[in-house]
């Protein structure tokens, strides 16, 4: 039997919520932050779009300068990096860095625009990074709307809470990634920022209304973990990602209040799901995801014969799920789950879960239909955002919703 263990994986309960104030390792930082975000990341070459003139500097000094807008090209001379205005042929080359800093308005990178200015560094591989360089309550602008959406005013503690969310993970990063190029990707590796896309009234002021603010826990930033669904309860972090640094506040909890009733997300579109396969095209996906995910080769999967759940968490998301083939059985941990069991390996479509049942219809020795009954999307860590929405349409405050998901936890001034 082939013993799969859970691999790391990115892209974030009631308990006695402590009030604002005193000392904290945040506060050590002394006003608003600068966030390093990867916007864009190619073996090849690059374009910075800009409407109003900009500059370029090396190393913090002025290399040239622009009153006109164009393209701005990015790439690689040998071993330099070379930044060039298309439509005045001025260039500046680097071996380390160069900024492009706008004068008034965004640059544009793919089409999406950003505010701050752009780093381009040179990627070992001859490619080429752009980081976008922003204040953090600006880069908080654009990600909630893209993490929690713009819902109505009756739900605007939950967007307020997905500000706090989204900031503490941030400044958690700031803090981890100090040393590297870069603080965050600009996807769900870490959080989706899209610049002043989807910017709006609503999301815009539940970071202003928040502004600062920060969960810690015994003196650090809490991993704020969060997911769009829980399914009605959250996971344990130690279950789900037993590699990662694990706290109190994130070993999970039932989705409802005090007094019991529906879960808090139970009127999300995937509180509940059911996916069917057949034996052979569930066999075909396994035969590609596990190579793929967890280094099996190929030639040992043979074709699928049974599959089953070996042991549940407390939470009861399938914490090991056996997948017996023709030629050997393989255990697979955690939330590799998802990333083996694909709906559409060719789009990338993952399990929404592991909360679910496993049921199966015998075609001889072998299984014919494989069914997957679940609830949940997402890896169920720390806030259930649907679970947020439904708290604060029923009219919780965005600290009682933090209180809820992250248990603990103190809400303070991260500067």
């Amino acid at each position: 039997m082939r013993f799969i263990e859970v691999a790391s994986v990115v892209l974030a309960t009631a308990g006695f919520w402590i009030p604002l104030g005193g000392p904290a390792r945040a506060a050590q930082v002394r006003g608003e932050p600068t966030i390093r975000v990867l916007v864009f990341s190619t073996s090849g070459s690059a374009t910075v779009a800009t409407t109003t003139g900009f500059r370029v500097l090396v190393g913090g000094v002025l290399e040239f300068e622009s009153d006109r807008g164009g393209t701005v090209s990015v790439y690689r001379d040998g071993r330099a990096l070379t930044v060039r205005h298309d439509a005045t042929d001025q260039s500046a080359s680097s071996a380390t860095e160069v900024t492009i800093e706008p004068v008034e308005k965004p640059l544009s990178v793919g089409g999406v625009w950003y505010p701050g200015s752009i780093r381009a560094l040179p990627r070992e591989d001859g490619g080429v990074d752009l980081v976008g360089l922003v204040p953090l309550e600006t880069y908080l602008e654009g990600v909630v709307p893209h993490e929690i959406g713009t819902p109505g005013p009756d739900a605007y503690a939950a967007v307020q809470a997905q500000a706090v969310a989204a900031r503490t993970y941030a400044m958690s990063r700031i803090e981890l990634n100090r040393e590297k190029p870069y603080d965050v990707e600009a996807g769900v590796m870490d959080q989706v920022y899209r610049g002043n896309e989807k910017r709006g009234r609503m999301t815009s002021s539940a970071v202003y209304d928040t502004r600062g603010l920060v969960l810690m826990h015994k003196g650090e930033f809490c991993d704020a973990y969060y997911s769009a669904t829980c399914g009605g309860h959250t996971s344990d972090i130690r279950k789900i990602w037993p590699d990662r640094p694990s706290a109190p506040y994130l070993y999970g909890r039932r989705d409802r209040g005090e007094g019991g009733g529906d879960s808090f997300c139970a009127p999300a579109r995937n509180f509940r799901w059911r996916y069917s396969f057949s034996g052979r095209a569930l066999g075909d996906t396994v035969r590609r995801t596990l190579p793929m995910v967890a280094g099996v080769d190929e030639a040992e999967v043979g074709e699928l014969v049974d599959v089953r759940v070996r042991e549940r968490s407390a939470s009861g998301r399938v914490q090991e799920l056996e997948i017996v083939t023709s030629t050997q059985s393989f255990v697979v941990e955690g939330d590799r789950i998802r990333r083996v069991v694909m709906l559409d390996v060719g789009k990338g479509r993952i399990m929404p879960s592991t909360l679910f049942d496993v049921e199966t219809v015998m075609s001889g020795s072998r299984v014919g239909v494989v069914s997957f009954a679940g609830g949940g999307n997402g890896h169920g860590v720390g806030m259930c955002q649907n679970g947020a929405l439904g708290m604060a349409r029923k009219g919780y405050s965005y600290t009682m919703i933090l209180q809820h998901y992250y248990p603990g936890a103190e809400l303070k001034p991260g500067y």
